[in-house]
């Protein structure tokens, strides 16, 4: 193997790629499997990522990995069911679940619609906006709060510390103290926060998600308090900032190629469509993380127990095994079925909510931009690999539409 190939998740790691990533998957797909110098092995793609993403011998739990390359920040003696395995992890999960439920999902689609319009209309004196800071945030923050009864003016709070909690948390950042340290303190301030809110719900029941499962007299299953306080964590953070991306990654793309934008303004009901060509073409989440609970051959490669496994969701996207002419952007693309919400039993929760959510945005967007037009490209790019998106994306519009 050469050191090229076998450094190649480095360069994923390194900001000095995040604008475009993707001539490295290229480079990785030639070894659909390869192991890394720090000891990591790399999958990159479709069928071998797919196969692990079912495969119950690759875990989540970071805790069963010998090498201990990814061990979380903050570390707990249990984390939030997304990084623990069956049976655990079913438990937990069922019990969210039968509260977010699609009828849940569903019927937030008029109240989303009111937060879309209201955002621009906020807009509508502006020939310059971020639409990151403007709409791409606060619309999935809003929706999350709202769901989980979370007050929507402590936004700012939980705000920095997830901020600091992505920078800290990212593979890249391993050996970096300072962010690692910040990254604590920060899991510390929010887990304190959500201790005191569900303290709270405990005491006066109140709408949302939250307060749903707590008092849930039907269900025999009941979470402790510390699995509460992961769980609120976890549903807060991965219910925005993941679909913030994708939002983001929308525009982006659209705004590359107006002809897509235009199609889009004219023929709005082909947005899921689109929006799972995103999904595949510029992944909001690029890879997951693995242990293996036992020796494992994967395309002819022994990976052995204990070792750390990135899957590369975003490679695996590109791959030409799977999709013709795969670097190239055709929302009319047929039997798209990415992997970019993973696969098997740990698909993404929230992946209903983020493609209605992403829909109605984009069709708002299109219909209510008046000759957008990038200032920067590429723009300004968060510091997280793996939570890739950018971190402002400057438009000049003619001018926002207002509605009669």
């Amino acid at each position: 193997m050469s050191v090229t190939q076998k450094n190649l998740f480095d360069r994923v790691l390194d900001y000095a790629n995040r604008a475009n990533p993707y001539p490295i998957y290229e480079e990785m797909r030639k070894q659909p499997v390869a192991r890394q110098d720090d000891g990591r092995y790399v999958v990159s793609t479709f069928n071998e990522v797919r196969a692990a993403l079912l495969d119950p011998r690759f875990s989540v739990d970071a805790r069963k990995g010998d090498l201990k390359l990814d061990r979380p920040l903050a570390y707990q003696q249990e984390p939030a069911f997304v990084r623990l395995d069956p049976p655990r992890h079913d438990q937990l999960r069922r019990q969210v679940m039968s509260k977010f439920t699609p009828e849940l999902v569903s019927g937030l689609a008029p109240r989303i619609e009111e937060i879309v319009q209201d955002l621009l209309d906020r807009l509508r004196n502006e020939r310059q906006l971020d639409i990151v800071e403007d709409f791409a945030y606060p619309l999935p923050v809003t929706i999350i709060c709202e769901i989980l009864g979370v007050p929507r003016e402590d936004e700012p709070r939980f705000h920095e510390w997830t901020e600091r909690l992505i920078k800290g948390f990212d593979v890249g950042q391993r050996d970096n103290e300072e962010l690692r340290a910040q990254a604590n303190q920060a899991s510390e301030q929010l887990n304190s926060y959500m201790r005191d809110l569900i303290t709270h719900i405990q005491q006066q029941p109140r709408d949302g998600l939250l307060s749903a499962i707590i008092h849930d007299k039907q269900s025999e299953e009941r979470m402790s308090n510390d699995d509460l306080v992961r769980t609120a964590v976890l549903l807060l953070i991965a219910g925005h900032e993941t679909t913030v991306n994708l939002i983001t990654n929308s525009m982006l793309t659209l705004l590359r190629f107006p002809e897509h934008l235009e199609g889009l303004q004219r023929e709005p009901e082909n947005v899921p469509n689109l929006v799972e060509e995103v999904l595949r073409y510029e992944p909001p989440v690029q890879y997951v993380l693995r242990n293996t609970l036992t020796d494992v051959t994967l395309a002819n490669v022994k990976i052995s127990r204990g070792s750390s496994v990135a899957l590369m969701l975003a490679s695996a996207n590109r791959d030409p095994a799977r999709y013709a002419d795969p670097n190239r952007f055709d929302p009319a693309r047929k039997n798209i079925e990415h992997l970019s919400f993973g696969n098997g039993i740990h698909y993404c929760v929230g992946a209903p909510l983020a493609r209605l959510e992403a829909q109605i945005a984009l069709i708002a967007l299109a219909h209510r931009l008046i000759h957008p037009r990038l200032l920067s490209d590429p723009p300004p790019y968060r510091a997280s690999s793996l939570l890739r998106g950018p971190r402002h994306l400057p438009v000049s519009v003619e001018r926002v539409l207002s509605i009669v």
